[in-house]
């Protein structure tokens, strides 16, 4: 596995999660639209966070609107 790749997969959290801006933001979303190991991560951290706040009891509309918030975040 390359470093490089090591490198991005650190930040795949923070990427879903919106925390990451400017130059970083953009060089792991590119990673992330490129490596099928990374978009299968990002995938699953989203499917995780909706499972985890419908398990929670949000309201459906309160967990629709978190996975639009984290798509956003991943675009």
């Amino acid at each position: 596995m390359p470093i490089e790749h090591l490198r991005y997969q650190r930040y795949v959290d923070a990427f879903v999660d919106g925390e990451l801006a400017g130059r970083r933001r953009a060089r792991v979303a590119a990673h992330v639209a490129a490596c099928p190991e990374c978009s299968r991560a990002a995938g699953t951290t989203v499917h995780m966070k909706y499972s985890l706040a419908r398990t929670a009891g949000f309201p459906r509309r309160a967990t629709t609107l978190l996975v639009q918030a984290l798509r956003r975040g991943r675009q």
